[in-house]
C-alpha cells in the first residue's frame, strides 16, 4: 500500500464523523415549558376569543409575563394577563437541567368561561375518543397512546383519534411521534393547533440533525401553527442550518436573539440561542458575527466552553471536507485553527487530524506530523486515534532514517492504539493499526 493510500485508509478507520459539528439541541434531550396549575382571575370577561400570553419562565420555576402576542378579543387581554401571572409553570430542561425560556400561553374564551385550547383539545367526544380523552386528562399518557394505537387499527387515518394520540405524545415528551402523528392530519382543529406547533418545533430540532428535510417540513408547520412564536423561530433556525440555508438561518435566529433582550433571566436561552447562532455566522464566513457571537456567550457564562467547541467544531468539519477534496494545505490551516479554538478536547482530534493532513502533501514533514501527534498523545494519551496517528508518524520517519529508536517508536504507539481498539470493539481501526505493524520489518 502506498503512503497515500495508507493514510487514506487510516483516516476512513478513524472516521470524519468524530469531526462532525453538534447541533445545539441536538445533543441533549429537550423539553418545553408547561403550565402546571392554570391561575384564575378576577377581571370580568367579556366574551368569546382566543389570547396569547408570552411568559418568561425561569429555570428556577418562577416566571414573568412579558406581554400580549395576539388577541382576537382585546376585552380579553387583562383576565389573560392575571390569569396567566397566576399560573405555574414547569421550566423548560435540556437534559435533566431547567434552563429559562419562553412559553406562550394560549387562553381560549367562551362566553363567560376560559380553557386552554390544550383544556379544549382533549375534552368531549364519544367512544373511542372519549376514552383516549379521560386517559390524557388523568395523565395516563402512555395508555391512552396505547389506547389510540388500538382505535387507529380499526378506522385508520381517523383525525380526531390522531389528534388526540398526537396530544397524548406530546405530553408524554414524545415529540418526534407527537410531531409525526399530527404530519398525518390535513386539516389540524383550532384547539389542537398550540399542541402540535409545540410537537412540530421541538420534532424540527431533535430530527436535524439526521433527517435536515424533515425537520425543515415540521420547523414551517410550526410556524403556520403558531403564528411564527419564539420557539417556533428557534426551531425554523435550526432546520435552516442543517440544510445549509445559512443567511436565512442567520436572519431567524437573529431575530429571536434580539427578541430575548438583556434579561438577566434569559441568559441560559440566550446562551443556548447564542450557541447555534455562532455556528450560523461561521457557516456564512462572517468572522465578525461570530466573534461577536462568541464574546457574549463567554460574558454571558465565564467558565463555559460553548462557544469554543462550535468554533473548534467548525472547523474540524471544515479540514474533514478539505481532506475528502485532497486539499491537505487547506486542511492543515483548518486544523490548526480547531485546535487553537479552546476546547481541549476537539484540540486531541484537531491535531492528530493535523498529522494525518501533514503526512498527506506532496512533500510531507514527517517530523512536525509526529510532532501534531505527540501533542495530541500528550494532551490524551489513551486516545486511539492519537496514537495511531503517532505510530503511523513515526513508521514513516523509520522508512527513511533506519533507526532503531524510531521503530521502537512506532511500533509502541501502534501497537498501544491496536489494544485500545481492540478494548474499545472496534475492529475495523485494529486492523488497520495492524496492517501499519506488518509494514515495519521486525
Amino acid at each position: 500500500m502506498n503512503r497515500i493510500s495508507r493514510i487514506v485508509a487510516a483516516l476512513c478507520a478513524i472516521g470524519v464523523a468524530s469531526a462532525a459539528v453538534p447541533a445545539l439541541a441536538q445533543s441533549e434531550d429537550y423539553s418545553i415549558a408547561k403550565v402546571i396549575k392554570q391561575g384564575t382571575t378576577g377581571h370580568a370577561i367579556s366574551g368569546s376569543g382566543t389570547v396569547q400570553v408570552q411568559v418568561q419562565v425561569n429555570a428556577d420555576g418562577t416566571h414573568k409575563v412579558i406581554k400580549i402576542l395576539k388577541s382576537s378579543n382585546h376585552g380579553d387581554d387583562n383576565a389573560a394577563m392575571e390569569i396567566a401571572q397566576n399560573s405555574t409553570y414547569r421550566p423548560a430542561r435540556r437534559g435533566s437541567t431547567p434552563i429559562t425560556t419562553f412559553y406562550d400561553f394560549n387562553l381560549r374564551f367562551n362566553g363567560k368561561s376560559v380553557q386552554t385550547p390544550e383544556e379544549a383539545a382533549i375534552s368531549g367526544g364519544g367512544g373511542a375518543t372519549a376514552a383516549i380523552d379521560a386517559l390524557v386528562r388523568s395523565g395516563k399518557y402512555k395508555d391512552a397512546i396505547a389506547k389510540a394505537n388500538a382505535a387507529l387499527l380499526s378506522s385508520p387515518g381517523n383525525p380526531a383519534v390522531l389528534q388526540l394520540l398526537g396530544v397524548a405524545q406530546y405530553y408524554d415528551n414524545d415529540f418526534v411521534d407527537a410531531a409525526t402523528t399530527f404530519n398525518r392530519v390535513d386539516d389540524i382543529k383550532k384547539p389542537f393547533q398550540p399542541i402540535a406547533a409545540q410537537a412540530f418545533a421541538t420534532g424540527a430540532v431533535r430530527v436535524s440533525a439526521t433527517n435536515p428535510s424533515q425537520s425543515l417540513d415540521f420547523a414551517h408547520k410550526a410556524m403556520v401553527l403558531s403564528g411564527g412564536d419564539s420557539t417556533s423561530k428557534f426551531a425554523l433556525g435550526v432546520a435552516q442550518l442543517a440544510n445549509k440555508q445559512y443567511p436565512d438561518a442567520v436572519a431567524t435566529l437573529k431575530s429571536v436573539h434580539d427578541q430575548l433582550g438583556d434579561d438577566p433571566k434569559a441568559k441560559a436561552a440566550k446562551i443556548n440561542v447564542d450557541q447555534v447562532l455562532l455556528q450560523a455566522y461561521l457557516a456564512t464566513n462572517d468572522p465578525a458575527g461570530a466573534q461577536a457571537i462568541a464574546n457574549e456567550m463567554k460574558s454571558l457564562d465565564p467558565s463555559g466552553n460553548g462557544a469554543a467547541r462550535a468554533i473548534a467544531q467548525h472547523y474540524l468539519q471544515a479540514g474533514n471536507d478539505a481532506m475528502k477534496a485532497a486539499d491537505y494545505a487547506g486542511a492543515l490551516k483548518d486544523f490548526d485553527q480547531a485546535a487553537s479554538a479552546g476546547s481541549p478536547p476537539d484540540a486531541v482530534t484537531a491535531n492528530t487530524f493535523a498529522a494525518f493532513a501533514m503526512m498527506s502533501l506532496a512533500k510531507p514533514d514527517y517530523d512536525k506530523a509526529k510532532q501534531y501527534a505527540l501533542k495530541a498523545v500528550a494532551a490524551a494519551p489513551d486516545d486511539v486515534q492519537a496514537n495511531f496517528a503517532a505510530g503511523v508518524a513515526y513508521a514513516d520517519i523509520y522508512s527513511t532514517s533506519k533507526k532503531n529508536d524510531d521503530k521502537t517508536q512506532a511500533l509502541t504507539y501502534l501497537k498501544k492504539s491496536d489494544q485500545l481498539a481492540k478494548a474499545a470493539g472496534n475492529e475495523g481501526l485494529a486492523l488497520q493499526i495492524e496492517s501499519q505493524i506488518k509494514n515495519i520489518p521486525q
